[in-house]
């Protein structure tokens, strides 16, 4: 998507969901169960404004070193699934959704929940995730569509799409890429030819 279609895009949505709060999504644990093997557990928090339907769901973009079928939620009403690209969801500016790099989607299946009615007090939630092959961390986008809960019977209020993006924290290889394994070696060639001056030096003087 263009920076021009991506800022309309947000714009967009930023008036359609009105003054709600936002999600908030964090990562909560990363666990390890042997070699190359790493459970990652995420938790997050519905806003005093939001609830959800059925078709609401969270995006974790680019979770690195995915292994196949281990995503996991913590209900019957969340269905988890990946996909490499997602449609119709927006990514935090400074971040690509890298189709080479499974996502995460988390979708609600049950049914309506706090979607009238607010606001409530903020609802915590936890046992999302899934398991990688990587221990590294960086950050990366996430993205939510939840439901706005007041005020009812007004345009705009309770049912209303919110769409939040955000950064969170997901998996890497801590192994260095290619540039970096260079910029490494260069700096080590320096460090060998600077130490072997001195030691040059070092004899004449003596």
């Amino acid at each position: 998507m263009s920076m021009k279609k991506w800022v309309l895009a947000a714009a967009a949505a930023v008036a359609f969901a009105g003054p709600a709060s936002a999600a908030v999504i964090t990562l909560a644990s990363v666990t390890t169960n042997g070699p190359g093997d790493f459970t990652w557990n995420y938790q997050g928090t519905l806003g005093p404004d939001e609830g959800v339907r059925s078709g609401d769901r969270l995006i974790i973009f680019d979770f690195g070193g995915y292994i196949n079928g281990s995503i996991f939620t913590p209900s019957a009403n969340v269905v988890g699934s990946v996909e490499n690209t997602s449609s119709g969801a927006f990514v935090t500016p400074g971040f690509n959704d890298d189709p080479n790099i499974p996502n995460l989607v988390f979708t609600y299946v049950g049914p309506d929940f706090r979607n009238t009615g607010g606001p409530f007090s903020p609802f915590d939630f936890n046992g999302l995730g899934a398991r990688s092959t990587f221990s590294g961390k960086t950050l990366d986008a996430f993205f939510t569509l939840t439901t706005k809960n007041n005020p009812d019977g007004v345009p705009g209020g309770s049912n209303t799409a919110v769409f939040t993006l955000g950064q969170v924290t997901v998996p890497v290889s801590a192994v260095p890429e290619p540039a970096t394994w260079a910029m490494l070696l260069g700096g080590f060639g320096l460090l060998g030819a600077a130490t072997r001056r001195r030691n040059r030096v070092a004899r004449v003087v003596a």
